[in-house]
Parts: C-alpha cells; structure tokens; sequence
C-alpha cells in the first residue's frame, strides 16, 4: 500500500533515497541549503498539496537501540535495589570499614539473576528465550517461596494476550491486508495520490501503524517497569528491610515516563512524523452542522468518489449535514473519529514533536524538583541517573523541532 506510485502524473512526490547509517542527514548547513533550496525554487506539490521535503537525521538501527536498552534496564534495576536495600551506616559517626551501602545480605541472588536475564530477552525477537525463562522463574517461585508469588511473572504475559486483542473489526480487516512491524529500519512511505479512496485506504494503514506502535512503547514500557520496581519490592523480606513506598512510587513513575519517552523516539522519528503529516494534510476536516429543514436538497458523501470534496462543500453523511474546511480540500470521511484525530495531530508538522518536547521538559523539571527537596544520597544517584538519560531524548526532540523550523519557516 505505501509503495511509490510510479504513474508519470505522479512526479511532483518526492521518492527519498534509501536509508543509509553511515550518512547523517542531521547536518544545520545542509538543513539551511534545503530550507533555502524549497523556498525560493518552490515546493512539492499534489492537487494542491505541498511536500516540501524533510531531512532524515541519524536514527539507530533496532539491534542497536535494544542493546543500549538494556544496559539502561540493568542501570536502573541496580538503581531500585539501592533504594529498597539502601545503607546509611557507612556515612554515620559509627561506620566501619566492613559497612557498605547496600545490605548485600538481604538480596535473593537468584532473583537478580533472573531479573537480568528477563532485561535481555525482552526483545521480541528472543521468545524462544522468553518462554523458557518464565517457566524457570515458575518453578523457582513455586519451590522457594508459594504459589503467590507465582502469579508477579504470570501475570505480564495474561497483560499480553489482553493487549494483542482488537475488537474493531474494521481495524482487524485492515491489519490482515497491511501487516505492520514495529521496526524503525523498515518505515512506511507516503503515496501522493489524487485518488481520494487510495488517501483514505492510505490513512487508515498509517493509523494502525501509529496505533500499534503507541501499543507497543506503553506495554514495553510498562513490562520493564513491572520486572524492575514491583518484582524486587515483592520479593523483599520486610521484616529486615524498611521500605520507603513514598520513594520507590516516585522512582517507579519517573522510569516509567522515561522509558515511554526513550521508546517514543525511537519507534516515532521524524521521518515516520513526516509521513503522518503528509497524510495528514491531505485529509482535511469536516465541521458537523446543525440539521434543517433544507436536507433533501444537500448531496449525500458518496465513498466512491475519487476526487476530493472541495473547501466549504457541504454534504450528508449518516444523517448528520458536514461542511468542510475552508482552507483545502477534504478527502477524509464525514464523522469519523480517526480520520479526525490522525488529522487533528498530524496536519501541522509542528504539533506531536512539540507536545513530546513539553512532556520531557516537565518530566526534567519535575525530576530537579524531587531532587531539591530530597538531598539523600540515594535520591540524588537515582535520580540523576535518570536526569541523563532523560536529557538524550530530549536532545533528539529539539533536533527533530529545529530541522522542522528550519524547513517551515
């Protein structure tokens, strides 16, 4: 479906060369070049749509991406014991030199073990690895400790079969004609048509691309934070060890928010926002009215036609009376929400990078803030820890912004 068209009426599309890791697009002076080059030489353009075109920054292949993700998911599982087995005796007046920061004594080796490997084999190409070391981790469970404790490692995997369950049975009908990957090597294309049907056929596959790929940054997102901060609190004995819950509630949002946006921009750059936008701006927006008495009169929105609704058409559709944007055309369909919503979001290029930019600002803000009235030692390494990981992303989101001033401007 997202293939070029080769039609010689469709030249205006601008066909980008295949990725390449080994040349970074991201460069200021040639991002300068192109604002200048599709300003004054003109823009891209389909039934008066314009394309004007994007470079592609750097992205990380997904080999690489994983492996730097686990080494942040061992990072902040070291982070969570420190905080749940912490030690101030060896900072006290009483200190010995045989006191350390940790008590090392209290902590099941075995569940660390497993929790390591858990980090490893969360990537989905490694399900054969998975399944052999849940039933591991059962057995050892059950023997060990009870049968509750069993149900901390079963229960991801019900999340799972619930999470992969879709009801819409559109969505269903189009997920079995356009299967997805959620993979940043291999990224859907935009095809610049005039066809309004191949537009709309076109928005709902790169919505069920943006739906699945939202699915899986949240429950990735959400089974590290399950392995890392609730199976260790679980399996802590508390009759030696006192828990700060206030503390690790606090840590266990923080990661939480992190790890979404580390997996946002990844699986959503800016040449897949690109795509979304031009798409977008082809969809256009209608307005509902209210109903008069003059509706026989009105034409009916007939599915089949292939050219776009002029701006300020006003057509019938499921007995509601629509009026489409006056400032381009509409090829969108009458009421329907995710027409609406993947044009709410994607029609300015400027809008989803700029909400992520204010997410991760907040997150940094909240984060220094916790650190200002929480000086601990642990609260500090914790924390700042995190603060650096946090500030990488938002790196790639002020990038991302800049390259779009500078070609929007």
């Amino acid at each position: 479906m997202h293939q070029r068209n080769s039609n010689v009426n469709m030249t205006a599309t601008f066909v980008p060369p295949p990725r390449s890791n080994s040349v970074q697009q991201n460069d200021t002076i040639h991002a300068r070049l192109v604002a200048f080059c599709s300003t004054s030489a003109g823009s891209l353009s389909t039934n008066e749509i314009e394309h004007r075109y994007v470079p592609r920054p750097f992205i990380e292949s997904d080999f690489l991406f994983e492996s730097c993700l686990v080494v942040f998911k061992i990072i902040t599982l070291f982070l969570q014991y420190i905080l749940i087995y912490k030690s101030e005796k060896w900072i006290g007046p009483f200190s010995t030199p045989t006191d350390s920061f940790i008590h090392w004594n209290h902590i099941d080796r075995y569940v660390v073990i497993i929790l390591i490997i858990f980090c490893l084999s969360l990537q989905e190409k490694l399900f054969l690895l998975q399944a052999i070391i849940n039933v591991v981790v059962l057995i050892y469970s059950f023997w060990y400790y009870s049968w509750k404790y069993v149900l901390l490692f079963t229960y991801p995997l019900f999340c799972a079969l619930l999470i992969n369950q879709d009801n819409n049975p559109k969505s269903n009908y189009h997920h079995h004609q356009y299967q997805v990957s959620i993979s940043s090597d291999n990224l859907p294309g935009h095809w610049c048509s005039d066809n309004a049907c191949h537009l709309r056929s076109e928005t709902d596959c790169l919505h069920i691309e943006f739906q699945l790929r939202i699915r899986h940054i949240l429950f990735s997102s959400f089974l590290a934070t399950y392995y890392i901060c609730i199976v260790p609190v679980a399996f802590c004995n508390t009759y030696y060890i006192r828990l700060d819950l206030i503390l690790l509630l606090q840590y266990g949002v923080i990661l939480f928010i992190s790890l979404i946006m580390i997996y946002t921009s990844h699986y959503l750059p800016l040449e897949l926002l690109t795509v979304f936008h031009r798409n977008g701006k082809h969809l256009g927006s209608w307005h509902c009215l209210m109903t008069n008495n003059n509706t026989v009169m009105i034409q009916p929105w007939d599915e089949k036609n292939q050219i776009a609704y002029q701006p300020n058409s006003i057509v019938k559709h499921k007995q509601h009376i629509y009026r489409s944007s006056n400032s381009c055309a509409s090829v969108a369909e009458p009421g329907n929400v995710y027409h609406t919503r993947f044009s709410v979001l994607f029609s300015r290029p400027y809008f989803f990078p700029l909400v992520l930019c204010s997410l991760q600002i907040i997150l940094l803000i909240i984060q220094i803030f916790f650190v200002f009235i929480d000086q601990r030692w642990f609260v500090l390494l914790t924390q700042m820890m995190l603060f650096i990981f946090n500030t990488y992303t938002i790196y790639h989101t002020i990038r991302d912004i800049y390259l779009l001033y500078l070609v929007y401007r």
